[in-house]
């Protein structure tokens, strides 16, 4: 398997502090379906298309909410634990106020 990466994460303020408050077991399976990712791309089978540009990270029970920037990086917006089958409303809104607002302070 090739070892380069299609694309790198990053983590708005409020996901690293999201996915820090993960028990341990749970940051793990993060990670690792944050680097599988970073090194399949868009072939990741974990991967929901949830409109307007945002999909979701799905590592068993934890949800983490991305879109992509400027070809080759993802920026992840919300890390939640999943309660119900749809994303709801308010973890979209949220996901995509923090990645407009990591934008802005991080990428001007």
């Amino acid at each position: 398997m090739n070892m380069d990466k299609l694309f790198t994460a990053e983590f708005t303020d409020e996901a690293k502090e999201q996915a820090n408050k993960l028990d341990n077991a749970r940051k793990n399976k993060l990670r690792k379906a944050v680097k599988i990712f970073e090194q399949v791309g868009t072939q990741y089978k974990n991967i929901n298309d949830l409109g307007e540009d945002l999909f979701e990270l799905k590592p068993d029970d934890i949800r983490a909410y991305f879109e992509y920037y400027e070809g080759r990086v993802i920026i992840v917006g919300l890390v939640v634990l999943k309660k119900s089958q749809k994303a709801p409303k308010r973890f979209i809104e949220q996901a995509r106020r923090n990645i407009k607002n990591h934008i802005k302070e991080y990428k001007s």
